[in-house]
């Protein structure tokens, strides 16, 4: 049986559908062709076939299910682990610090990273100081990149892709400066870098121990053009030779998803961490990048993993819990502070004697 057919088949775009290419095909008796058959009427016009084809569509959607969007998936009560696959409960990963069973280490919010840190969940933010965000004026699908800036503010309650804070941890004074992802990836503009730069002040001007950056970026942001880099690069870099001027030891802590001129800034910090064995993409460049810099050569699998950076970093951490008590440790024994135990908990000691003792033990355990 010959019948004029579109030659796009039944999904057949609407362009073509108003330009009407047809062709003659052969079909065997069947049960899809006799649905085919019935369903596209031999001299329809175009309209009601395409009227015919928005029914049958229509009628698809009761056994569809829509997709959810993006903030429908981050506002959801359960999400995926993406390594062993469990169903999890957000608030039960809330309450351990966005580990899952696995050792899987999810995206962690900035301001939860600020309250599980310092002691007593007590600190003083550092507030982002005013600066250009947008000095391009960069479009985006038309769209000023401002409007979408507002938007990452609403949603993550911060001014900038950092949130920066000061406040006792295991009794040493410290600044802390944690990247917010969901903050456009937290991406460096001018405004990041003065906000960093205004946390390299707060520490120099608190006479802090330790100032500790626990850093997950996709780099400088393409919509800062040359002034993001310029400020990122520059700035920071500056405010890293001051830090170390006053004495402040600095930690950087790198988690998944770091690149970039970011991942530059964590390799100028005087200690280098990574939060997991698990933790991924830590690198200045992408894979295929960094395959074609090596013309083509294959790379290894855990390239940009954790577990591969054992001989570029002085310490990986089993997972994010040990984050507080491990730079604690590191910057006692480098300080020269050891934590001086109460003569109740030691009385046939001397304090003296109990600091010593302390070192030594503190000097082990790293």
């Amino acid at each position: 049986m010959n019948i004029p057919f579109f030659s796009s088949s039944l999904y057949t775009s609407e362009s073509a559908l108003t330009k009407g290419h047809t062709q003659s095909i052969t079909l065997k008796p069947n049960s899809f062709n006799s649905f085919f058959i019935s369903f596209f009427v031999v001299n329809e016009t175009k309209q009601q076939i395409k009227d015919k084809i928005k029914k049958f569509g229509d009628s698809l959607k009761k056994y569809t299910r829509k997709r959810p969007s993006k903030n429908e998936q981050e506002n959801a009560d359960w999400i995926n682990c993406p390594s062993c696959k469990k169903l999890q409960y957000k608030k039960d990963l809330e309450s351990l610090q966005f580990i899952c069973s696995c050792n899987y280490h999810f995206d962690y919010p900035a301001k939860l990273r600020l309250k599980n840190i310092f002691d007593s969940s007590l600190y003083e933010e550092i507030p982002c100081p005013p600066a250009d965000s947008d000095p391009l004026n960069f479009k985006i699908n038309n769209k000023p990149y401002i409007s979408k800036r507002k938007k990452y503010e609403e949603a993550t309650g911060l001014d900038s892709a950092f949130a920066c804070a000061s406040g006792k941890i295991n009794g040493l004074t410290a600044v802390v400066v944690c990247s917010e992802w969901k903050f456009g990836g937290s991406a460096m503009t001018p405004k990041e870098s003065e906000h960093f730069v205004s946390a390299a002040v707060k520490a120099i001007e608190i006479k802090a121990d330790i100032f500790i950056s626990i850093l997950q970026s996709g780099g400088m942001a393409v919509t800062g053009g040359v002034p993001a880099l310029a400020s990122g690069m520059v700035k920071t870099q500056i405010a890293y030779s001051e830090l170390k001027k006053a004495g402040i030891l600095s930690i950087g802590v790198a988690c998944s998803k770091l690149s970039g001129g970011t991942y530059v800034m964590w390799n100028n910090h005087d200690i280098l961490c990574v939060e997991s064995p698990g933790s991924h993409d830590i690198l200045f460049s992408g894979k295929r990048v960094t395959a074609n810099l090596k013309s083509g050569e294959q790379l290894p699998e855990n390239f940009g993993q954790g577990s591969s950076l054992d001989a570029l970093v002085d310490i990986i951490f089993s997972s994010r819990l040990e984050i507080k008590d491990g730079v604690t440790k590191i910057a006692r024994v480098l300080l020269k502070k050891p934590k001086i135990k109460s003569i109740a908990d030691s009385p046939s000691e001397t304090i003296d004697e109990s600091i010593e003792k302390t070192l030594s033990e503190t000097s082990k355990a790293v």
